[in-house]
């Protein structure tokens, strides 16, 4: 049987609010851009990464749903950009 390898982990003690977040992919990568504040990190992750992340999410917000009860929300709408805006004359 194969000896079980321990790897340290560092783990930041800080708590970071999610004020927004980015989600671009190609064909090998989902790049997610993270933002608390006026910071933000950027993770990469492999598709079936990506997949279990939201499977992972999923089963929990049922689960947080089932104790507290539903969550009404929805995806933002497109935020309009310069290229998209008239400029009103």
């Amino acid at each position: 049987m194969e000896e079980q390898k321990r790897i340290k982990i560092n783990l930041d003690t800080n708590l970071y609010a999610i004020s927004n977040i980015s989600v671009a992919f190609d064909e090998e990568q989902f790049l997610f851009t993270i933002f608390s504040g006026n910071q933000a990190r950027q993770f990469s992750a492999s598709p079936k990464h990506a997949k279990r992340l939201t499977m992972l999410l999923e089963k929990n917000i049922t689960d947080y749903e089932n104790k507290f009860g539903k969550l009404e929300t929805k995806l933002p709408e497109k935020m309009e950009t310069k290229e998209n805006r008239s400029m009103g004359f």
